[in-house]
């Protein structure tokens, strides 16, 4: 700096101040100009303070002001003390050298790592996006799936509930046709019942005449026409011959019986057939 003699071996190192060029320089109180120690007097000394206070003294003055301080002198113990705490600002501050390429480079650099940091965020940003759109379209192919087995399975579950319906009306009608049916087969039930004891009646009734008629015609074989058609239920036809030889007759007939008695012939009936005549006279009647 301007004004303080620098040796030649360190140049961050600062030597002895002339007095009056220290400005934390203070006056002596011993009022002369008193030798201190090693032919340095007090102003020299106090000069020389700030830069052994801040450690950039030369090795030779400082060890003069460590003499003169180990002889206890106050005045010069009380300006160290009262110096600031390290370098004075301002005075002492020495600017190191910066290459000019430096900031340059640097703006270089963060330009590039700017750069590159938005373009991979971009590419990131494009990626996640790509990906939110294939999600989106996945999505929605889901969601017309979805839409679709809905719709099936609701026209499934209609035509179910149609089915159920039909099939309980089915049902229904089954059971009430079971009910008709079975009340109809009681009626049924009953009336042959009914029907079978009319027809055992009925052939009881006929089974009496019947004997009652083989009595008839089995104990009066010469019984008139007359007395045998005056019977109830009984029948009398005339029979024509076929021709001129034939024989003549009458037909005595019961719809009860499977033959007739004919007066002089004998007819042969056959179930289901028309009666035949062909018997001679006196022949034994059908089934008598």
């Amino acid at each position: 700096m301007q004004g303080i003699p620098k040796q030649a071996g360190n140049s961050n190192r600062k030597s002895v101040l002339a007095p009056g060029e220290n400005p934390y320089a203070e006056p002596c109180i011993c009022g002369r100009p008193t030798v201190c120690s090693g032919g340095v007097t007090h102003d020299q000394l106090r000069a020389v303070l700030p830069p052994y206070a801040a450690g950039e003294l030369d090795e030779g003055p400082a060890e003069a002001v460590r003499a003169h301080l180990a002889t206890g002198c106050p005045d010069c113990l009380g300006a160290l003390f009262r110096l600031p705490v390290g370098r004075p600002r301002g005075r002492w501050d020495v600017s190191l050298p910066r290459a000019g390429w430096l900031a340059p480079a640097t703006a270089a650099v963060l330009a590039v790592a700017l750069a590159a940091l938005v373009g991979w965020t971009i590419h990131d940003l494009r990626q996640r996006e790509a990906e939110r759109r294939a999600e989106s379209v996945r999505a929605a192919a889901r969601l017309v799936d979805a839409e679709t087995a809905r719709a099936e399975a609701a026209a499934r579950s209609d035509t179910l509930g149609r089915a159920l319906e039909a099939a309980r009306a089915d049902a229904a009608e089954a059971r009430a046709a079971a009910g008709v049916a079975a009340g109809e087969r009681t009626r049924l039930e009953t009336e042959l019942a009914a029907a079978a004891a009319r027809v055992g009646s009925l052939l009881r009734s006929i089974r009496r005449r019947d004997a009652e008629i083989d009595r008839l015609l089995g104990g009066a074989p010469e019984r008139t026409l007359a007395d045998l058609a005056a019977m109830p239920g009984f029948g009398v036809a005339r029979l024509e011959p076929r021709s001129s030889a034939g024989g003549r007759g009458h037909l005595l007939w019961h719809p009860a019986r499977a033959g007739a008695r004919l007066r002089g012939l004998t007819v042969v009936q056959e179930p289901g057939a028309r009666p035949v005549l062909g018997a001679r006279l006196g022949a034994a009647p059908a089934g008598g």
